[in-house]
């Protein structure tokens, strides 16, 4: 290994695919205790910016995996079902959540209703 494997340096990871929770939880985890992390927006680019050694592809796949799970749970959570299932399915990390606005639930047909309808 070469002294610039383990020289700690400022580098920007694109942020797709990784939860912002997990990236901050988890890069000490990775890095090390002195290794440095926070939301840094590069050319337009939502990351992050490190201060440490480089991540390797398999931190890096690692971050992305607990991001998912992180996200589903989270999802999951939000939707009011219970994290443990017994189903051998499991659900879809876009499904969609209904929302309750201002005391009444959203109608969920859009076909009754034309903003171009003239009023009576």
């Amino acid at each position: 290994m070469s002294s610039t494997d383990s020289a700690s340096h400022d580098y920007w990871l694109p942020g797709y695919g990784l939860s912002r929770q997990i990236v901050l939880r988890q890069i000490q985890y990775h890095l090390g205790p002195t290794a440095t992390v926070r939301p840094y927006s590069y050319h337009g680019r939502e990351g992050y910016l490190i201060n440490g050694r480089e991540l390797t592809k398999e931190q890096i796949d690692d971050l992305k995996r607990q991001s998912k799970e992180y996200e589903r749970q989270q999802t999951i959570r939000m939707a009011g079902r219970p994290i443990a299932s017994t189903d051998a399915a499991e659900p879809d990390i876009n499904e969609p959540i209904v929302v309750t606005i201002n005391g009444r639930r959203s109608s969920p047909s859009y076909s009754s209703y034309s903003p171009y309808q003239r009023y009576r």
